[in-house]
């Protein structure tokens, strides 16, 4: 059988040496560095890391965290969140609370924030109103869509306060 290609030549006819090895991985491995590095500066700047104000000290109450949560799941109390859109600027939340007996929980007191996980100082503070028996209702104007972190503290005045949170799709 012959060789129809003695010399040992790729198709082209063009000798692969040395430095387009060389050249071809240095290429490879720039365009990998080049990549990662950009993702690196991008998700550095778009989140800092920072998920509460004082890490420290909130690690230090860790116990008493616990202990309210012990106190909040004695007293048995359940929350439900709902949310939609009224207008292409206003949405509203709807939050129904209900007794260890599945009764609906009237004369609460309720505080909240709607907090965007991606972005610092959009916190949008709620003000709740009994719309019916146990279901509380606010409506909010909110600066951008999407996801928003619900926190929901419910008071009676005769127990510890029920804490609860949600996150919302608000489109």
């Amino acid at each position: 059988m012959e060789d129809r290609n003695p010399e040992g030549l790729n198709p082209s006819g063009r000798v692969i040496r040395g430095r387009h090895v060389l050249f071809a991985m240095l290429a490879m491995f720039g365009i990998v560095i080049a990549v990662n590095v950009v993702f690196v500066v991008l998700a550095l700047d778009t989140f800092t890391g920072v998920t509460t104000a004082n890490p420290f000290k909130e690690g230090l109450a860790y116990n008493q965290v616990l202990a309210a949560r012990d106190a909040q799941r004695d007293l048995g109390w359940q929350g439900s969140v709902s949310a939609g859109p009224l207008s292409a600027t206003q949405d509203s939340i709807t939050v129904t609370m209900t007794g260890k007996d599945g009764a609906p929980l009237s004369g609460l007191v309720l505080s909240g924030t709607l907090r965007r996980p991606t972005h610092e100082g959009v916190d949008q503070p709620l003000v709740w109103q009994e719309a019916a028996p146990g279901s509380y209702r606010t409506v909010v104007a909110l600066p951008e869509r999407g996801n928003w972190d619900l926190v929901v503290s419910a008071a009676d005045g005769r127990n510890a306060p029920f804490e609860m949170k949600a996150r919302l799709w608000l489109k």
